[in-house]
């Protein structure tokens, strides 16, 4: 590629990136939308430890993110539950005393690249009384914020919340649970070709079990027959 035609496909990335960028305060919108009608479902929040919205920049102490519009940050907007009891206590070893135990922090979140591409992301719930194995999981990924419509945004919501009852410690232990959260691995586009190549190395030992049984009964067959 020559010097010219490598500037012009990076300006027209710079200006595709900007546009998507401008986008992103309506999929705002929209999210907080989808976020408000959930979060008045008191009694089925109350379980999850409730919901609550934030946005990227609002935990900095000296921040300057009101000088910047939407277009010129890279954005994220996150759900996270508060805390839950489990109705137990632990040994906090640190400490070396019982405190209760707890789980907070399951997220749902959509996070914008400087592309102006979309991610949503959920994260599991972080406990004292055990651990889940997966950091994050990507259960969506989108070229631009107006791809994200209400359907989309409600589906992930959906996702979220049955990946909160598969990670609380209470529940995370059921086979069922365990087995939608590695569908949820699996479907993630990073881990793929690591489940695949699991896959097809399961797969040939099981051929070569079954080729050695084969091999066994048809030998058990010609000393039958001598």
């Amino acid at each position: 590629m020559t010097l010219k035609a490598s500037s012009n496909a990076i300006r027209k990335a710079d200006q595709a990136a900007y546009i998507r960028r401008v986008m992103w305060s309506s999929l705002d919108e929209r999210i907080k939308e989808v976020f408000d009608k959930h979060a008045t479902a008191s009694s089925e929040i109350n379980i999850l430890g409730n919901i609550y919205l934030s946005k990227s920049g609002d935990d900095l102490k000296h921040s300057n993110k009101h000088e910047l519009l939407s277009f010129q940050r890279v954005n994220s907007t996150h759900i996270h539950t508060g805390n839950r009891f489990l109705g137990v206590h632990v040994i906090n070893y640190d400490e070396n005393k019982y405190e209760l135990a707890t789980e907070r922090n399951c997220q749902l979140w959509f996070s914008q690249s400087p592309s102006g591409e979309v991610l949503a992301m959920i994260a599991p719930y972080q406990s004292n009384a055990g651990r889940i194995d997966e950091k994050e999981i990507i259960i969506g990924k989108y070229k631009e914020p107006s791809s994200l419509t209400y359907k989309n945004i409600e589906k992930h919501f959906n996702t979220f919340f049955k990946y909160c009852s598969c990670t609380s410690q209470n529940n995370a232990s059921n086979w069922l649970s365990y087995a939608y959260r590695q569908l949820l691995i699996y479907r993630d586009f990073r881990y793929k070709s690591k489940f695949n190549a699991k896959a097809m190395r399961m797969l040939e030992r099981i051929l070569i079990f079954s080729f050695g049984v084969v091999s066994a009964w048809a030998a058990l067959q010609a000393i039958g027959k001598t």
